[in-house]
């Protein structure tokens, strides 16, 4: 069992759009508009049919709302973790769920052949008649590493968030986010005053701004990744060891679920920490704009101050 890597994703299909150039569907991209058309549906079902007294399924969302809710009113304050609630859950719900998809059977399994208009050239060789062989024996030339690359057919579908495009469009995404939250709660020149406070820490605030995209991107881009390498490694291991030795078959399906559960957690770990960072960036931006106990929303009662603990020894 032979198991192909690929750090970029790889192109399915090709759209003419044009004067505005060619797009190129990935396995990656097709794979996340499956996710997204999921969380739609599911999404727009769970609200269609709400009730007072929720089922299991309304109840599951509720709960991972409240969590969620709770998470973010706490670190950016009520105003403004109301404001940015949409913004931090959808991070989370996408991400952990197309980390999730990548795990699913048939993931980076399933060749896209005939779908994607992929012709079989493995066994396709190159026979050139030599001069320099008077009895006109023919030369078998060996195939480059450039074409033994796509004597493999790409798969149909990969993890999106293995896919360095994917992370950093989420990335430049909540960079945006922080700078649009700290505009609107400082204004412009407030921003700057804000990131130059003393003035000389502006050059290193800059850098730390700009830094987040990075270490946003390549942070979930390569623990998925790598995740996706090393399951593919331990099946294709368990699969060699299985062809020698078949009373061994408690490996074949024991060494790959012990890292498939390990993905699992590592999955949801890689969603909330990406929501979380995001989630901090936008309270720092807005930092001295929250209402942690000393503003009231309209229509909302004041919160009760907790006495001061009094007497008591040890």
């Amino acid at each position: 069992m032979e198991v192909h890597v690929s750090v970029k994703a790889e192109t399915l299909w090709s759209v003419d759009l044009g004067p505005l150039g060619t797009l190129n569907i990935t396995n990656a991209f097709f794979q996340m508009i499956i996710v997204m058309a999921l969380i739609i549906i599911v999404g727009a079902l769970i609200a269609r049919k709400a009730t007072l007294i929720p089922g299991r399924a309304q109840s599951m969302f509720e709960m991972v709302t409240e969590f969620l809710l709770n998470l973010v009113e706490g670190a950016a304050g009520r105003r403004v973790g109301r404001r940015i609630f949409p913004l931090i859950g959808s991070l989370f719900i996408f991400i952990i769920l197309a980390n999730y998809s990548g795990l699913l059977p048939g993931v980076g399994t399933i060749e896209c052949k005939s779908l994607c208009g992929w012709e079989d050239h493995s066994e396709t060789t190159a026979v050139v008649a030599s001069a320099q062989h008077p009895g006109g024996d023919a030369v078998v030339l060996a195939a480059t590493d450039e074409d033994a690359e796509h004597e493999v057919a790409p798969p149909l579908l990969r993890a999106p968030n293995a896919d360095l495009n994917m992370t950093l469009a989420m990335a430049l995404i909540a960079f945006v986010s922080v700078q649009i939250a700290g505009i609107s709660v400082h204004g412009f020149a407030g921003r700057i005053k804000h990131m130059a406070d003393p003035p000389f820490m502006f050059p290193l605030e800059l850098i730390s701004e700009l830094s987040r995209i990075i270490s946003l991107s390549f942070r979930l881009f390569g623990n998925i990744f790598a995740g996706e390498v090393l399951v593919g490694v331990m099946i294709a291991m368990s699969a060699a060891i299985l062809e020698k030795t078949k009373w061994l078959v408690v490996i074949m399906f024991g060494l790959p679920t012990v890292f498939l559960l390990l993905e699992v957690l590592f999955g949801f770990i890689q969603a909330l920490i990406f929501a979380l960072l995001t989630l901090v960036y936008i309270a720092l931006a807005t930092a001295g704009h929250d209402d942690h106990g000393h503003t009231t929303e309209p229509g909302e009662e004041p919160r009760p101050v907790a006495a001061p603990a009094t007497g008591g020894g040890d």
